[in-house]
């Protein structure tokens, strides 16, 4: 419930809820949290999208040629983590994160049409935002929306509730394709799916309708919150993948 209200409140898919807990309380190894996170989190997103939808804050258009390059390229970045030590690549990614929360609150964009969102040029942006948000979805274990919905905003201009929603759109295609390639390298805890995608079916709703008439500037100020946080999360995480081995030095000690 706890995944599924931070999704709905942010546009964002709850995995940066899910994976510390799947690893800390449930003791799954990182790459079984990844797995696991994504497979749940469809649903939430699914679920929290139709209140979004309700209130006309999907960008249908952008959705659509973001959530299908996503669900192309999700399936990569899965590749990528079953393979690789990440703790280079998740310090990184604290860093830009912190770096947009920052932004977020030094100045709070402004609702309006982008240059960058337009014609010919939103068609590559499009393109471009679902390469990085799929291959990060499938690599982090997140749903991709907490890199989506910050580009929208502050590349795009979009407001807050309208990239939110659009970002659970991405999610519903972004998540399936990560969780199924996870579950080809046996990174899906099935047992643990059912209960976790029901509880953050209930959370996500609750949370999407409450956001839905909160004033942009003050949801947008909530979202840079939260990803400063969630860069310091990711940062201490990175720390301790990095004192413990990855998965490629994982595999070497084994040998």
């Amino acid at each position: 419930m706890l995944a599924g209200a931070a999704g709905g409140l942010f546009g964002v898919g709850g995995g940066l809820v899910l994976i510390p807990v799947l690893t800390g309380g449930f003791h799954l190894t990182q790459h079984q949290a990844h797995g696991t996170s994504l497979a749940v989190i469809g649903s939430a997103a699914l679920v929290s999208l139709a209140v979004y939808a309700a209130f006309s804050n999907v960008a249908w258009g952008t959705a659509l040629i973001v959530a299908l390059t996503s669900f192309a390229c999700a399936r990569y970045g899965a590749r990528w983590a079953a393979r690789t030590s990440s703790a280079g690549l998740t310090r990184g990614f604290a860093i830009f994160i912190a770096l947009v929360g920052a932004r977020l609150l030094w100045k709070t964009p402004e609702a309006g049409g982008s240059i960058l969102h337009s014609g010919a040029a939103g068609i590559v942006f499009d393109l471009a935002l679902g390469v990085v948000a799929g291959t990060l979805a499938g690599y982090m274990g997140v749903g991709g929306g907490i890199f989506v919905v910050p580009a929208l905003t502050l590349l795009a201009g979009m407001p807050q509730q309208l990239a939110q929603g659009t970002s659970l759109a991405v999610i519903v295609a972004a998540a399936p394709a990560g969780a199924i390639e996870h579950a080809r390298h046996g990174n899906v805890v099935g047992r643990l799916v059912p209960g976790l995608a029901l509880g953050a079916a209930v959370g996500g709703p609750v949370a999407s309708y409450a956001v839905q008439r909160l004033p942009h500037a003050h949801l947008a100020s909530a979202f840079a919150v939260f990803l400063l946080a969630n860069a310091v999360h990711t940062w201490l995480r990175g720390g301790r993948r990095r004192a413990g081995g990855g998965p490629t030095e994982a595999k070497a000690a084994g040998a």
